[in-house]
């Protein structure tokens, strides 16, 4: 209180001040001298400028293999392919902003800063705005390659990057205001994007994109000018609407965004893996007790046939996903198309494996199970596993220009085998080890197996994928290696005998 001010009235301190306090408290007690940050910089932007010039090289130089290979319908298919791109980063964006929240802040500032009587809109509206920018900037970064490949000239190329970032910026502004006002008008919005994306995925895979009429020039102007006249008002909006949202929405998610800083900051995907998932399944917890089913380890493929019945929304998108290696093969792919279904597997197979991930990471629940752990493994592998093996198969008319004879049907169980591998490698990995020695980083200690955790998947699938583009040795290899990790990383460590012979899980 100031010492002029009335008696019994107190000085309202503005969010300005607020801020202002913070950032004082927080510079003064760092301990990174400029000098040190200065050099900080000047390696990581001299790492940036070496992998993007890389990047760039690798770009220009497949944009002029594109440009000698590609004619006739592999045209059409490239032609379509930037826009697939921008509607699959539009789709991110709207994805990450409904999970994190646009409208976010920190656990601390929630339970401190917005009880403090200080206009919340003010407190809110700079991260706001950083999230717009970073929405923005990131999605223009993701389209620069596909601008480049897509055979645009520069001004096209501008206009193609203008419309993609901008309608990146809308949905996120969308995810925004839904998020203040409380409706589902952004989970409507991501089933309607989604649906445009597939229907063009289909388009580019059934030959249908020649058939389209021909689009007047100047619409891509247009709709450029729209998409950007829109995501400008959608964010101005939601920087208004900031002001009137409520701690409990902001506190939904206070939880949620420091368990995944720490994943992110040890480099741990399995941990990411395991917060979203606990999230996902924590959204639905009440759910109806059903009694009855089969007995043994039939048991446990009854419980995850049961979770797939009650959220089917990873098998729908694996089924949609089958779309991508029909269009591979449609832009002239060749045998790299095994490459597209392999990795389409591996991306989609960990969203199927919750059961698996839990009695992998609770080694409590699995030692109550009476069952031994390759048992155990094997029986939540059947669900997800028949899936993946059912996605190859469908993708068998792809490979059959590729492969001589009736070896196709071979070539689509090799890439099944080459997914499930992959992803029970992904869904096993052990967590890193913070008792052992730590390794010294330019970012400091980590455990040994921080480093590699990234590459974890990646590293069968490359393994077990690439002998399948070399004919009918390299198939029976990659079989042989997938079904040999599969047994291995499901028979690791002790195995637990029955307790007993006569009780059964129900």
């Amino acid at each position: 209180m100031s010492a002029d001010a009335p008696v019994g009235h107190a000085e309202v301190t503005t969010a300005r001040e607020v801020r202002r306090e913070i950032r004082d408290w927080r510079r003064g007690r760092a301990e990174l001298s400029w000098g040190e940050a200065l050099s900080d910089a000047y390696v990581g932007l001299f790492c940036v400028v070496m992998v993007g010039a890389m990047a760039g090289n690798v770009v220009l130089h497949l944009r002029r293999l594109a440009d000698e290979t590609c004619t006739g319908s592999c045209g059409e298919v490239r032609s379509a392919a930037p826009w697939l791109v921008a509607l699959a980063v539009a789709l991110l964006a709207l994805g990450m902003a409904r999970l994190l929240g646009p409208v976010f802040s920190p656990p601390a500032a929630n339970a401190w800063v917005l009880t403090s009587p200080v206009d919340r809109g003010a407190l809110l509206r700079p991260g706001w705005l950083r999230t717009a920018t970073l929405t923005l900037v990131g999605a223009a970064l993701l389209l620069l390659a596909p601008a480049v490949l897509g055979g645009f000239a520069w001004h096209d190329a501008v206009v193609y990057l203008v419309a993609g970032s901008t309608t990146a910026l809308a949905c996120v502004g969308v995810a925004a205001l839904s998020q203040v006002r409380e409706d589902p008008v952004s989970r409507w919005l991501t089933w309607l994007v989604t649906l445009a994306l597939w229907a063009v995925l289909g388009l580019a895979a059934t030959r249908e994109l020649g058939r389209l009429p021909d689009v007047p020039p100047g619409t891509v102007l247009v709709v450029a000018v729209v998409t950007s006249v829109l995501a400008v008002l959608l964010a101005w909006r939601a920087a208004v609407a900031v002001g009137s949202v409520s701690r409990r929405v902001l506190g939904q998610t206070e939880h949620l965004s420091p368990s995944l800083s720490g994943a992110l900051s040890s480099v741990d995907l399995g941990l990411m893996y395991d917060v979203l998932l606990a999230r996902r399944w924590g959204r639905g917890a009440h759910v109806r007790s059903h009694t009855g089913g089969p007995l043994g380890w039939r048991a446990l493929v009854h419980r995850d046939l049961r979770r797939a019945l009650r959220s089917p929304q990873p098998f729908v998108l694996l089924a949609g996903l089958v779309l991508v290696p029909y269009a591979a093969a449609e832009a002239d792919a060749g045998r790299a198309v095994v490459l597209a279904t392999t990795l389409i597997g591996l991306l989609g197979g960990p969203a199927l494996c919750s059961g698996l991930r839990v009695v992998v990471r609770t080694q409590g629940l699995a030692r109550m199970m009476p069952f031994r752990r390759q048992t155990l493994l094997l029986a939540h592998l059947v669900v997800p596993g028949t899936a993946l093996m059912l996605f190859a198969l469908a993708t068998t008319p792809t490979l059959v220009h590729e492969v001589p004879g009736g070896r196709a049907f071979d070539l689509a169980v090799g890439c099944g085998l080459s997914s499930v591998a992959a992803t029970v490698r992904w869904i096993t990995g052990k967590p890193p080890n913070y008792a052992a020695p730590m390794v010294s980083t330019p970012a400091g200690g980590a455990p040994t197996g921080v480093l590699f955790s990234v590459a974890r998947g990646f590293d069968v699938w490359a393994v077990t994928a690439l002998p399948l583009m070399f004919g009918q040795g390299g198939l029976l290899l990659s079989s042989l290696v997938s079904v040999g990790v599969i047994a291995f990383l499901t028979s690791e460590g002790l195995q637990q005998p029955p307790t007993s012979t006569t009780t059964q899980p129900r």
